[in-house]
C-alpha cells in the first residue's frame, strides 16, 4: 500500500534532517503504530505520506513515495484526498461545518460527488463508525470521543484506502479510547483500510497491532513486527516493563496472555509487593487553597456542581472522569478565571487566603500556575530561546532557569526553532517549564502527559515529586491512569460535574474497575497499582 524510497526531510528552520534516507513498506489492511521519542518526527512521517510536508509545513524533501501503486512524490494534498484520509491531534479544529451530517458530506462535496451517492455514503459511513444517531447533532455539542469518530468518518467518506491518525486517543478517556482502537482495528481487518497512527499511550494500541514503525532521533526509521519490537525499545508501557522485570521471553502484548504469565511467574519467582512510595505526612501539610460550592454553568448546562475542595502543601491531587465530566472546567474555576466568556461561575475560591478572581493577571500568576490543555495558547514569541528568556525575566529567575527545566523534560532542542514548529508534547513541556519557574504555591495541569513519551513522563513525574517535596499543592486533570498511579496522593472522580468518588489510587484503581491500571489488571492484586511496588528476586 505504501512504499518510501530514500525519503529525507528537513524543516526550513533547521539544518538537521527530521527523516533521513527512510525506506519503508506497509501492506494493504495493515494496522501500524508509529513510535519514537517526543519530537522525533512521528507526525512529520505521516505528513510526508499525504504531502502536507512540505506543501504546508515548508522544508526540503528528497526521495520517492508510492501509495497504492501511484507515485505521489510531486502531488499536492488535495490531489490525494480520495486516496488518503488524515485525522490530526485535535480533530475538532479541522471541522468546517455545523452538524455531523454536513461534516461527513463536506469532503465529498469538494470532490464533486453526486448528491444521491453522497447521501447514501453518509449513511454508510455513519453506520461504519457507529454515529448513526448523531447525524443531525451539532459538532460543538457532542463529546470528544464522538468528535473523534466523526473525524475518522469524514476522513473515510470518499472511499479512502489509507487512514493516517496523529495521537487519536490522547484526549480520550479509557473507555472511549478502547472503542476507538477497536473501530480502527475493524476498519483495518474488515474493510482492508490501511491504518497508520502515532500514539504515546502505547498501552492503548498494543492488543490491536500488526507492526511497529520506530522513528529514531537521528532521523532513521525501521519497521518491525509488534511481537519483537519491544525487546530492544526503550519505550516501555507497563505490560512490557513488567514482562522485562519478570524476565519473560517473549514479552506479552495482550492482557489476557500477561495475566496467565503472571500467575505462573509469581509462583516460580519470589515476588514481594511493597506499598507505594511514602508521601508527606498529613501533619506536615498546610492549607494552600480551598473551594466552596463552586458551580459553573454554560447557559442552561451545568458543567460543575458544588465543588468543595481543600488543597494542601506537599500533595498531588488528580481529577479524573470521562470526556465532558468537567475536569478542565474545574481547573479553570480553581485558577479563578472563567473557562470562557459564556460561563457563569458562583461560589468561592481562596488561594493562600486570597480570592484569585479579584486579582489582576500578574498577581494571580504569583499564586497559581496553570498549564492549559492547549499549551500553544500561551506561546507568543518567534523562537524557543526567546520564550525561555521571557519566562526567566517575568519570574525574575536566574538566566537559564526555565531552559534547564525544559531540557530536563525534552533534552536539548535548537533555541532558534519557532515554538509552533515544536511537537505537541514539546509545546506542553515548554509551557510547563515556564509555569513551574513562577514558583506559585498552587500548580494546575490539564492533561500534562498528552504528547509525552515514557521517558518525558518519568522526567515530569520526578519534577512534580520535587515540587511536592518543596511544599507545592498540585492538581492534575488527566485520563492517564498509569501516570496518576505513579505520582498522585489522592484522586477525585467527576461525572457530569459532580464528585462521585474520592480516595487514593490504591482505593480507586482496583482490578476490574474502569480505572484499573495495567499492573492491577494483570496481577489482580488490590492495592497494587504500579510497577515500583513489585520486587522480584529472579537471580539465576
Amino acid at each position: 500500500m505504501i512504499k518510501l524510497e530514500s525519503v529525507t526531510f528537513s524543516y526550513s528552520s533547521s539544518d538537521e534532517s527530521v527523516l533521513k534516507r527512510v525506506n519503508l513498506e506497509i501492506d494493504k489492511g495493515e494496522f501500524v503504530l508509529v513510535v519514537g521519542a517526543t519530537g522525533s518526527g512521528k507526525t512529520t512521517l505521516l505528513k510526508t505520506i499525504n504531502r502536507l510536508a512540505p506543501s504546508f509545513t515548508g522544508g526540503s524533501f528528497w526521495g520517492k513515495i508510492i501509495v497504492d501503486e501511484i507515485e505521489v512524490t510531486n502531488k499536492k494534498p488535495n490531489e490525494l484526498a480520495e486516496l488518503i484520509g488524515y485525522v490530526g491531534q485535535n480533530p475538532a479544529e479541522s471541522f468546517v461545518t455545523e452538524t455531523v451530517r454536513e461534516e461527513l458530506a463536506y469532503g465529498m462535496e469538494q470532490l464533486g460527488v453526486s448528491p444521491a451517492f453522497m447521501a447514501k455514503r453518509v449513511e454508510q459511513i455513519a453506520k461504519l463508525v457507529d454515529i448513526e444517531k448523531l447525524l443531525d447533532a451539532k459538532l460543538e455539542e457532542i463529546s470528544g470521543g464522538e468528535q473523534q469518530r466523526v473525524a475518522i468518518g469524514a476522513a473515510l467518506a470518499a472511499g479512502q484506502k489509507l487512514l493516517l491518525l496523529d495521537e487519536p486517543t490522547s484526549a480520550l478517556d479509557a473507555e472511549i479510547a478502547s472503542k476507538t482502537m477497536s473501530l480502527l482495528r475493524r476498519l483495518s481487518k474488515d474493510e482492508k483500510i490501511t491504518v497508520i497512527l502515532t500514539e504515546h499511550r502505547v498501552e492503548r494500541a498494543l492488543e490491536f497491532l500488526d507492526s511497529i514503525v520506530i522513528v529514531h532521533k537521528d532521523g532513521s526509521v525501521v519497521k518491525k513486527p509488534a511481537s519483537v519490537a519491544f525487546q530492544e525499545l526503550r519505550i516501555q508501557p507497563a505490560i512490557i516493563a513488567l514482562g522485562k522485570k519478570m524476565g519473560w521471553d517473549p514479552l506479552e502484548t495482550k492482557l489476557s496472555k500477561a495475566q496467565e504469565r503472571w500467575k505462573s511467574s509469581a509462583r516460580e519467582l519470589p515476588v514481594t509487593v511493597k506499598p507505594r512510595r511514602q508521601f508527606a505526612s498529613t501533619s506536615d501539610r498546610k492549607l494552600i487553597a480551598s473551594s466552596k460550592d463552586i458551580c459553573v454553568t454554560f447557559g442552561n448546562i451545568r458543567a460543575l456542581s458544588k465543588l468543595n475542595l481543600s488543597l494542601e502543601s506537599s500533595q498531588i491531587t488528580a481529577i479524573m472522569g470521562k470526556n465532558g465530566s468537567g475536569k478542565s472546567t474545574a481547573l479553570w474555576a480553581l485558577q479563578g478565571s472563567k473557562p470562557s466568556q459564556a460561563a457563569s461561575v458562583t461560589g468561592q475560591m481562596l488561594i493562600v487566603g486570597f480570592d484569585p478572581a479579584g486579582m489582576d493577571a500578574e498577581d494571580r500568576l504569583s499564586c497559581v500556575a496553570m498549564v492549559p490543555q492547549k499549551a500553544s495558547d500561551l506561546l507568543f514569541l518567534n523562537t524557543l530561546g526567546k520564550e525561555l528568556a521571557e519566562s526567566d525575566s517575568f519570574s525574575q529567575s536566574q538566566q537559564g532557569t526555565t531552559s534547564k527545566t525544559f531540557e530536563n523534560l525534552m533534552g536539548r532542542i535548537d533555541p532558534g526553532i519557532h515554538p509552533r514548529d515544536l511537537s505537541n508534547g514539546q509545546q506542553i513541556a515548554l509551557v510547563l517549564a515556564s509555569q513551574l519557574t513562577k514558583d506559585a504555591p498552587l500548580i494546575l495541569l490539564d492533561e500534562p502527559t498528552r504528547g509525552l513519551d515514557y521517558s518525558a513522563k518519568r522526567q515530569l513525574a520526578e519534577a512534580l515529586v520535587s515540587l511536592k517535596q518543596a511544599g507545592k499543592a498540585i492538581v492534575i486533570a488527566s485520563h492517564d491512569v498509569e501516570f496518576v498511579a505513579d505520582v498522585c496522593d489522592r484522586v477525585l472522580v467527576l461525572e457530569k460535574g459532580f464528585v462521585i468518588a474520592e480516595g487514593t489510587p490504591e482505593e480507586l484503581f482496583l482490578p476490574g474497575t474502569e480505572y484499573a491500571t495495567q499492573i492491577a489488571e494483570i496481577t489482580q492484586i488490590p492495592g497494587l497499582v504500579n510497577l515500583q511496588q513489585i520486587e522480584v528476586n529472579n537471580e539465576g
